[in-house]
Parts: C-alpha cells; sequence; structure tokens
C-alpha cells in the first residue's frame, strides 16, 4: 500500500505497522532533482499515523493564530481523505 497525502507526504504499510514520509528532492550532486523519501515515523494504528502526519505539518507551518491553525488542519485532514477516496477508487 502507498497512498501519496497532498503534495508533500507518502503513507505506507506493512504487516506491521503504518509508516509516513516526507517527499524531498536533492538538491546537489549528480541525482540533483530527483526525489527521495525520508522518514517521518511508524505508526501501528492508521489514526495515530494520521495525527502524526497532522501535528509534524502544524509543527512545520508558520501558523500565527488558532484559527489559523484549525484552517490548517481541516486542510490537512481533508488532503488525507482525498488520498484515502482515490486510493480506494483505484
Amino acid at each position: 500500500m502507498q497512498i501519496d497525502i497532498g503534495e508533500k507526504y507518502v503513507l505506507t504499510a506493512d504487516q506491521y505497522q503504518y509508516i509516513v514520509q516526507e517527499k524531498k528532492t536533492v538538491k546537489e550532486g549528480k541525482n540533483a532533482g530527483s526525489q527521495y523519501l525520508s522518514l517521518v515515523g511508524y505508526y501501528p494504528k492508521l489514526s495515530q499515523a494520521i495525527t502524526g502526519l497532522i501535528h509534524l505539518d502544524v509543527q512545520l507551518s508558520d501558523i500565527q493564530s488558532l484559527q489559523a491553525m484549525e484552517q490548517h488542519i481541516s486542510r490537512v485532514a481533508m488532503q488525507c481523505e482525498q488520498a484515502f477516496k482515490e486510493s480506494v477508487n483505484v
């Protein structure tokens, strides 16, 4: 299983856990411009993986108010929901 969540994250799973990874781009060297996945975390439950993804995304943003935080969380949650819907329809 591999589900792209928005432009920034990928959710995968194996028989033991859910894995959240961040898409990054190589900036220097012979592989400059190519994408790779950077580990965010391992989670035993899907709900924990989604919570971890939202928590990280909020921490990395430049949110200045609680209202902006609420909107940001809603946007990430909608991206997750859309990604799950698309993976079911494939």
